[in-house]
């Protein structure tokens, strides 16, 4: 198949738009660290598409991708589990197997298509611990709260590509309200993402993915965090006829306060912005088109958030 706008003459193989304009629509998997909007960062997890996020392939069927995560982080102060902790330091490392369906059906003038997430990794943290004021260090290993789209919509006009993505996050990962880490939130969450790229016959890519999050309240520790809207940037340009190489961004701003009995930091409003660089890679191997994409993102001028380094590595085929 021949998606998108490649250079002119040049093969461009499916899978880099089905990642990024479908699976990557997956937006709300929580793989970054626990610690929630309740502790540093939110339940959408930014830089999570990246090149052709607008694009969805034409052909129906089942989609597959691999996505490793890695993301070092830390922040100053945050709630936690009921408790105040300072100097918090983190690391995670996450396996993200992903399915999507594009069905021959359409709604809205869109083909439909729906898809699940599941993580699986570690999590990591260093902290000192309030009120009993002691160093605290901690690791979890497990399953991640699943991500769930049973609404998810493509259209294409000419080099313009779009889709919108409507995402159930469910807390059906490891958590231990009395640990200082989980692989959990605890919380259910809805998403919803409206995606767009501009694709042109000499290769070049920009695109976008504008989203906003809605939080519910950890029942176990009684805080609701604030809900989030969260944007993705991505422009790139084919060097080759398998090369593609780009600048990267994202954003991801809270805008409503924290709230409930255990928000003991008050509305703790946070935000944080990066910028990286990407680099795919669109082979043929075994007579499939296979797409790995490397992301690097250095984020940076952060508000009660964690901030730190993100690398998203990507393998993308059809089943």
């Amino acid at each position: 198949m021949r998606r998108g706008r490649a250079p002119e003459g040049l093969a461009a193989p499916w899978a880099e738009y089905a990642r990024s304009g479908l699976l990557g629509l997956l937006a709300a998997s929580a793989t970054a660290c626990a610690w929630g909007a309740e502790g540093g960062s939110t339940e959408y997890v930014g830089g999570f598409t990246g090149f052709a996020a607008g694009y969805l392939p034409a052909d129906p069927g089942t989609y597959f991708t691999s996505e490793f995560y890695y993301y070092d982080g830390s922040v100053s102060k945050l709630a936690a589990n009921g408790r105040i902790a300072f100097n918090i330091s983190t690391a995670t490392y996450f396996e993200n197997l992903a399915l999507t369906q594009l069905t021959r059906y359409t709604f809205l003038g869109g083909n439909y298509g729906f898809g699940v997430e599941v993580p699986v990794g570690y999590f990591g943290g260093e902290a000192r611990i309030q009120p009993l004021a002691f160093d605290r260090s901690a690791h979890a290993f497990g399953l991640g709260d699943m991500a769930l789209v049973p609404l998810l919509l493509g259209w294409r006009s000419g080099e313009w590509s779009a889709n919108f993505a409507l995402s159930i996050i469910a807390p059906t990962g490891e958590y231990d309200e009395n640990q200082p880490v989980s692989l959990s939130k605890h919380f259910w969450a809805l998403d919803g993402a409206y995606s767009g790229s501009y694709l042109t016959e000499h290769g070049f890519d920009m695109s976008f993915s504008l989203g906003y999050t809605v939080n519910r309240e950890n029942p176990d520790t009684h805080y609701k965090s604030g809900d989030v809207t969260h944007l993705d940037l991505a422009v790139g340009q084919y060097l080759n006829r398998v090369f593609k190489v780009g600048l990267v961004g994202y954003a991801v701003v809270q805008v409503t306060g924290d709230s409930g009995s255990g928000a003991i930091l008050g509305p703790f409003k946070s935000n944080i912005y990066a910028a990286g660089a990407a680099l795919e890679y669109d082979p043929k191997m075994g007579g499939r088109d296979v797409s790995w994409q490397l992301r690097w993102y250095r984020e940076f001028d952060a508000r009660n958030h964690l901030a730190g380094n993100a690398v998203y590595l990507t393998t993308d085929l059809k089943l």
